[in-house]
């Protein structure tokens, strides 16, 4: 019998050998969107499905505070989850529809199959001719299907909800760093 604690290891390190080896075009493709829409004073706004917005919320918190080095914040917000609304599906929608504003982006996390309030959320972000980076999962049924030309989807090489979530947080952390090192490069050469 094969010891489960190492068969869960051995699901981390495929997903990340899969990952390495599919995620870096989209991973640059994302981060010259970002950089490109915080040099041009646009702001970013983010939210999650579930769990994933604990990963929206540690996104805005790195972009806000810093991950490799004391800089400037950048403009970027969590969008707030209240799922005791009364419109509770339509929460980041009601948002977005109330600030976002054209070329602005809308950064989407979701590490499971379905994501309505996310989905949602993308729906006000096209109504208002924002842009979109979509990080998600092999299985994911609502996001793909709502993205444009012009914006961006992670796709997390695994159907396994804990890692597509354990990649949700690697991918947000590369997105700091590598916005971190484009637009402050004499910082982090030091």
């Amino acid at each position: 019998m094969q010891d489960p604690i190492k068969t869960l290891f051995a699901e981390c390190i495929q997903t990340q050998i899969a990952a390495a080896d599919l995620l870096q075009e989209p991973l640059e493709r994302a981060a010259d969107l970002l950089v490109e829409s915080l040099l041009h004073g646009r702001k970013v706004y983010c939210c999650g499905e579930n769990l994933a917005h604990a990963t929206s919320r540690h996104f805005a918190h790195i972009m806000l505070t810093g991950l490799s080095f004391e800089r400037p914040p950048f403009p970027v917000t969590s969008l707030h989850a209240d799922y005791g609304a009364l419109q509770h599906e339509r929460m980041f929608a009601q948002q977005i529809q109330a600030v976002g504003q054209a070329s602005d982006v809308l950064l989407v996390f979701n590490a499971s199959t379905r994501a309505p309030r996310v989905s949602a959320a993308m729906e006000a972000a096209l109504s208002r001719q924002m842009l979109i980076i979509a990080i998600t999962q092999e299985a994911d049924n609502d996001i793909s299907g709502l993205l444009g030309p012009d914006d961006v989807e992670i796709r997390i090489p695994t159907t396994n909800t804990a890692r597509a979530s354990e990649h949700l947080l690697q991918v947000s952390n590369m997105l700091c760093a590598v916005a971190e090192h484009r637009i402050f490069p004499q910082e982090s050469d030091s």
